[in-house]
């Protein structure tokens, strides 16, 4: 009987504890410790730190020179943040792959098991630095992937906004898309609450001249607000490396996830909900 709930629990693990925060689980350990047993490693991101990973060999790129591939890309910024595991597993999320991202900052990681998904991602490594076609879109079970610039995220996500019948989530580090901004505002004139969690750096934003009176605002003063994250009437949730800002959507190379999970979503509305109700950060309200 132990040996079957032991079994149970471990099935649970990895069906359901796939979604990570650093409000509640150790981000380093998470990342080292699938780094130490793995043989094949492929990362991508805007900063990556070989030597805090412990990392000797391994296929990486990055926006910040690093050992291993730089790529400099032209209209914008390598912003993505994935790890790829033995072609099966993926690390995803908000978070950099240096100490202050993975122990200091506020982030989320999504660890995927699935070499479909696997394939996706390395094919986007291979196009930074091979220069081959990636795909660009990949829809599974666990929801849909999205590859920018070449798909326009903006689109997905004003298009999962108008869907908004009762509320809207919205936490992101940087916040200035202004399209985004236009229809949150008549959204919530026609009765739908918005909700956003923002960074400091909010304050140079030209958003922040605007009027906020119909939002609900929290800007977080410390530590770094790095989340970037969507989740609609609790039904529709999009997240990945991308900031809600012009260069997020449309310039930088970035990875979008948008999903109906029940799993997911729920997820990201405890993490927003534990940010708002000031449980790990001190902020200022509006």
């Amino acid at each position: 009987m132990k040996k079957l709930l032991l079994l149970f629990l471990l099935i649970n693990e990895i069906i359901f504890s796939r979604v990570y925060f650093s409000t509640l689980n150790d981000l380093s350990q998470l990342v080292l410790s699938h780094l130490n047993s793995a043989s094949d490693i492929t990362i991508v991101a805007y900063s990556i730190d070989p030597e805090y990973l412990g990392l000797k060999t391994a296929k990486m790129a990055s926006e910040v020179p690093v050992q291993g591939a730089f790529v400099h890309v032209s209209e914008g910024l390598l912003h993505s943040k994935f790890i790829v595991l033995d072609h099966e597993t993926v690390i995803f999320g908000s978070a950099n792959f240096n100490r202050s991202s993975l122990e200091e900052h506020l982030n989320n990681l999504i660890v995927f098991h699935s070499r479909e998904i696997a394939d996706f991602f390395e094919g986007i490594y291979d196009w930074l630095v091979h220069g081959k076609r990636p795909q660009v879109r990949l829809k599974t079970e666990e929801g849909e992937f999205f590859l920018i610039p070449a798909v326009d995220v903006e689109e997905i996500v004003l298009d999962s906004l108008w869907k908004a019948k009762r509320y809207v989530l919205l936490c992101s580090y940087a916040f200035t898309d202004e399209d985004v901004f236009a229809t949150l505002k008549f959204l919530s004139s026609q009765g739908v609450e918005v909700y956003i969690i923002t960074d400091e750096w909010f304050e140079s934003s030209r958003l922040r001249e605007l009027p906020l009176g119909t939002f609900h605002v929290l800007e977080v003063r410390e530590p770094l607000m790095h989340h970037k994250f969507l989740v609609v009437d609790g039904k529709t949730l999009i997240t990945g490396s991308a900031n809600f800002t012009e260069s997020g959507f449309h310039k930088n190379v970035e990875v979008v996830f948008k999903t109906s999970n029940r799993e997911y979503v729920e997820s990201f509305v405890e993490e927003f909900n534990r940010i708002w109700r000031g449980y790990f950060v001190q902020g200022v309200r509006f």
